[in-house]
Formats: C-alpha cells, sequence, structure tokens
C-alpha cells in the first residue's frame, strides 16, 4: 500500500489489490517503484487490464469483471465492446462467460 500511496498524482495508474499497473510513458513513476520498493517491471501488458479498468469504472458487476479478466480474448470482443454487453445484458453475459471459461477458452 506504500507503492500505492507514492503514486498519488500518477494518472491512470491501476491496482487489483496485488499488481500495479502504470502506463510505460511514467517512466519516473516506475523508476521509483523499482528502486524504492524492489518492484519488478513487465512491459506490454496494459491489453490485459484495459477490460478492469473500463468495467470497473462504468459499473461493471464485480464477478463478470472477474470473469472477463480471467477469459481475455477469448471473449471475442474488444474492451469497450465486453463492458457495453455486461452492462446492457449482465445475466445473459454471465451465461455466456460461464460457459466459455467451463470451455477452457482463456487468453
Amino acid at each position: 500500500m506504500d507503492a500505492v500511496q507514492a503514486l498519488k498524482g500518477v494518472r491512470k495508474v491501476f491496482f487489483d489489490g496485488e499488481t500495479i499497473l502504470v502506463p510505460e510513458s511514467e517512466t519516473a513513476a516506475i523508476k521509483m517503484l523499482l528502486e524504492v520498493f524492489g518492484g519488478s517491471a513487465v512491459y506490454g501488458q496494459g491489453r490485459e487490464f484495459e477490460f478492469v479498468a473500463k468495467a470497473a469504472k462504468a459499473g461493471v458487476a464485480p464477478r463478470l469483471v472477474k470473469l472477463g479478466f480471467f477469459l481475455g480474448d477469448g471473449i471475442g470482443l474488444d474492451a469497450n465492446e465486453a463492458v457495453r454487453v455486461a452492462l446492457e445484458q449482465p445475466g445473459e453475459t454471465l451465461l455466456a462467460w460461464q460457459a466459455l471459461a467451463s470451455s477452457g477458452t482463456t487468453h
């Protein structure tokens, strides 16, 4: 939590309770996380979290957010479209995504 607090003021930071996602353009913030907090950096992972960030902001049910993150590209929709269907048809979306998860269709 100290690392999350240290990032106050850095735009577009995402924290899921375990991973901190910082835009690659925020080089000073990344350097601080690496040097001060002993973090590690994995580049090119932002797309993986795009749905989660947009869905949470839009008010998608937490269960659908988690399931959508688990499925990743297996949903077959871009992040914006996945958020739209999750908001407009939450029950049907939950059933469809559960079926995808059961079939093993993930990232």
